[in-house]
């Protein structure tokens, strides 16, 4: 069910650009849909679909997985004309909507364009960091060989006269080699590194070190394990040590820019918030204009819920051990849940009540409102007391 709605959310969210881009198609491209004074095509068609990820893709496979993405665009198409034409444009909800998003969008874009993207991080502070934290980027020694295993030291030594007589070592490998776990690839072993050990074919870490003595392309002597008897060519071998500042040069960047922007950031508010002459008045939060039985009663006798949701709230924040306490922090998650439908904000009004007020009576509504957002509720003759039977 997740991916189910996953899809048709990805779906909807490609599907405008779709459609506008629809009324302007290429000669010679078919017209898959048409849905009143907009046009689709193929060309269109296919390029949105390779826009979702792969595993929405693979759900559209082949022509009838083409026609079921198609009727999913033309049925949101038709909703939204349906909308449009009933005038939703001006609905307050949607004005809100497209004025939240707008905004965020404007403020996402001045934050990377006026911020981001005016933040370097100097050579000298990189070169600095690369000094004095060296063991961060410090590169083990590190080799990759083939080996052929054999049972006895005269086989070992019988396979190194075949190999530098000129055979193949990956073939002698495949023919001889008791290693059944590399034999099939030629004896080819992954990349190890010092001190790291090979128990499955014998070899301790004294045995690994060892080979790093060898040169690559070389042919060792036959070497005992505790498992048999091995020759060996080294196939990469890289020394240990630190790594040179121009192959860690972009990681200590990535390392040390968060905290550039940061910085860019509090100081381009400061300078913001100076030339537009932004002020808060903190006087409001620290007084306690009411006292706490009037915020009460002043919350029970309002039909507002905002109204109401503000009276509570500034009990709680001024009387927090006060007699009415939780039954507010109660009531402040109960409007957001059933009268302003903000389940998020409702979820953890409720969860403060079970851990501010865990001796309270209302811990017991509180659990099984958390347990039971978003279903159908009963009504409530007393909200601050609702009844989960």
């Amino acid at each position: 069910m997740r991916r189910q709605v996953l899809t048709a959310l990805l779906i909807i969210a490609c599907a405008a650009s779709v459609f506008v881009a629809g009324c302007g198609k290429d000669q010679g491209d078919a017209v898959v849909a048409r849905i009143g004074r907009v046009n689709i095509t193929e060309s269109e068609l296919r390029a949105k679909l390779a826009e979702l990820p792969p595993f929405t893709q693979q759900q559209f496979g082949g022509p009838e997985g083409m026609i079921d993405f198609l009727e999913k665009l033309v049925e949101e198409e038709v909703l939204y004309q349906a909308a449009e034409n009933a005038g939703y444009e001006k609905n307050p909800d949607v004005v809100r909507s497209l004025n939240a998003v707008r905004r965020r969008s404007m403020i996402q874009a001045y934050y990377k364009e006026q911020i981001e993207a005016n933040v370097e991080v100097p050579e000298e502070e990189v070169e600095a960091y690369y000094s004095e934290h060296d063991e961060q980027f410090q590169r083990r020694s590190r080799i990759k060989f083939r080996h052929i295993m054999t049972a006895t030291r005269s086989q070992a030594a019988e396979v190194k006269r075949r190999i530098l007589a000129g055979e193949d070592f990956a073939s002698v490998a495949r023919e001889v080699s008791t290693d059944a776990g590399t034999r099939e690839a030629g004896g080819l072993m992954r990349s190890i590194h010092g001190g790291d050990e090979l128990p499955n074919i014998g070899m301790d870490s004294a045995f690994i070190e060892a080979l790093f003595e060898w040169k690559v392309g070389e042919v060792t002597e036959p070497l005992q394990s505790s498992k048999g008897w091995h020759v060996l060519r080294l196939e990469e071998k890289e020394e240990g040590g630190t790594r040179p500042l121009g192959d860690v040069r972009d990681q200590i960047v990535q390392s040390l820019r968060p905290a550039k922007v940061r910085e860019r950031y509090e100081s381009t508010l400061e300078e913001l918030k100076r030339r537009m002459n932004a002020e808060i008045n903190e006087s409001v939060f620290r007084s306690r204009p009411h006292t706490e039985e009037e915020l009460f009663t002043m919350a029970q006798e309002t039909d507002d819920p905002l109204k109401r949701l503000n009276f509570y709230t500034e009990l709680v924040f001024s009387y927090p051990e006060g007699e009415h306490a939780a039954e507010a922090q109660f009531m402040i998650g109960f409007i957001h849940s059933e009268e302003l439908n903000n389940e998020p904000a409702a979820m953890n009004a409720f969860r403060r009540v079970l851990e501010k007020y865990p001796d309270s009576d209302l811990t017991e509504s509180a659990q099984w409102m958390i347990d039971n957002m978003g279903n159908e509720n009963p009504d409530f003759d007393e909200p601050g007391a609702p009844s989960p039977e």
